[in-house]
């Protein structure tokens, strides 16, 4: 996948549908057919089948913070601009305490004082809202990456 950032946040798509490669190489190859300026980053790998696992049976020690929070922030960037609402973006917004908290539990070094840590104590309620959220998000990842309609 090809994300960009401009006004808003996104995913390169074609004909609708996200575009994915097989390989860096084939990623290139359509960046310089497309005339399209890549800039060195690391490579973000999303387990989406773990997230669906952990979807179907959550705890709050399966809480992994990190890809939790990329894979919920790769959802937002992968919804299409000019459709309208989707079951995912309208979780998105009715839980912004609860990503808000999954952001502090990463602890990013931008935003927690030097020697200080934040573990998070997860209510049963907030798991099982992490749950759907990230339910939903997968739902959405994989029909936007068929071309599908938002969920």
């Amino acid at each position: 996948m090809i994300w960009y950032s401009d006004d808003r946040d996104g995913l390169v798509r074609e004909d609708g549908r996200v575009l994915t490669f097989p390989s860096l190489e084939e990623l290139h190859a359509y960046a310089i057919q497309h005339e399209l300026k890549l800039k060195p980053e690391d490579t973000a790998g999303y387990d989406w089948d773990a997230i669906e696992r952990w979807c179907n049976e959550p705890t709050a020690t399966g809480i992994a913070a990190g890809p939790f929070l990329n894979a919920w922030n790769m959802v937002v960037d992968a919804l299409p601009a000019h459709e309208g609402p989707s079951l995912f973006s309208h979780a998105d917004g009715r839980n912004g305490d609860l990503y808000r908290k999954l952001f502090r539990a990463n602890n990013l070094p931008a935003m927690t004082p030097p020697g200080a840590e934040y573990y998070p104590v997860w209510t049963r309620t907030e798991v099982d809202a992490l749950a759907q959220v990230l339910r939903l998000g997968v739902a959405e990842v994989r029909h936007q990456l068929e071309g599908g309609k938002a969920v």
